[in-house]
């Protein structure tokens, strides 16, 4: 089962360990696909490689022209940050 790729209703029925079996057999099963498809995915979401986490560090003040620090309306500095 390739998760990437879903089989629809009108290819599904066309199967051949499928097509034999009456419609609610039929429906039975493809819902189990679908529920297994489903499940399948949400793993490979799940466990897949992400890579490497980066975190927010702050790297300084924001500074003016003149190098004073460049301050808020309530006077607090302003961060300078970065991912690392």
């Amino acid at each position: 089962m390739n998760i990437f790729e879903e089989i629809s209703w009108p290819e599904f029925i066309q199967q051949v360990h499928v097509k034999p079996l009456p419609l609610n057999e039929q429906v039975k099963y493809y819902n189990q696909y679908i529920w297994d498809l489903n499940q399948a995915r949400q793993n490979w979401l799940t466990y897949q490689n992400k890579g490497k986490r980066l975190t927010l560090q702050n790297v300084g003040f924001l500074l003016q022209e003149d190098l004073f620090d460049l301050e808020q309306e309530d006077g607090s500095k302003i961060f300078i940050t970065a991912y690392a």
